[in-house]
């Protein structure tokens, strides 16, 4: 009797066997939730696991941090990774606010997304690194890729099914089914559907 296997089981057994420094059952139990054959690589920093929830059939390569700064900040920290997403290696996920990564999201390494800032006022008696922190959400939409050593700061929404350059600074709001890139990064091409193809954006 033939025994079919699907691709993303295989690929589960692959980090399992061959890559053993992801983490276990046990380890799992610390997180608020982790989904069914997701990877997750051990983290170079993870803290308060029970406010981050991971999707399935994700994978989570080696070197993430995922820290979440609940007592510097008044907001709701968290972090949500959704389903099917691949997220590569030595990404930063530092929440002050919440951080919400849609299904179908593909990211590439050395990544930071913030949803947290150091106060900037040079009149407080205190310098910038005691100084309390400003946070604003961030979110990414659905299906969105992020090139290599992309920063994505507070208060930023990323839209369905974007495109972001590598090494771009995203500073503001992408809308949806754009390719933007740069710093700060601006959109320079917008999907249209009823041509079928990317169009230039002139401004």
């Amino acid at each position: 009797m033939e025994v079919m296997i699907s691709k993303k089981k295989l690929s589960w057994l692959y980090h399992l066997i061959i890559k053993r420094d992801i983490i276990g059952p046990i380890e799992k139990m610390k997180y608020g939730h982790i989904g069914n054959n997701t990877i997750l690589y051990k983290t170079s920093i993870t803290d308060n696991e029970k406010l981050i929830t991971i999707g399935d059939n994700t994978t989570i390569l080696r070197g993430t941090r995922l820290q979440l700064y609940t007592k510097q900040s008044n907001a709701a920290a968290s972090i949500t990774i959704g389903n099917n997403c691949y997220i590569g290696y030595n990404n930063s996920f530092l929440a002050g606010g919440k951080i919400i990564i849609e299904d179908n999201v593909l990211m590439a390494s050395n990544i930071l997304i913030s949803s947290e800032n150091h106060s900037m006022d040079p009149e407080d008696k205190d310098y910038y690194m005691d100084q309390p922190l400003s946070c604003a959400d961030v979110k990414i939409c659905e299906g969105t890729w992020i090139g290599e050593k992309v920063c994505i700061l507070p208060g930023v929404t990323i839209g369905k099914k974007c495109i972001i350059g590598a090494a771009s600074i995203v500073t503001h709001s992408i809308p949806d089914y754009c390719i933007a890139a740069g710093n700060p990064a601006r959109v320079i091409k917008q999907y249209d559907f009823e041509q079928h193809k990317w169009i230039k954006v002139v401004k």
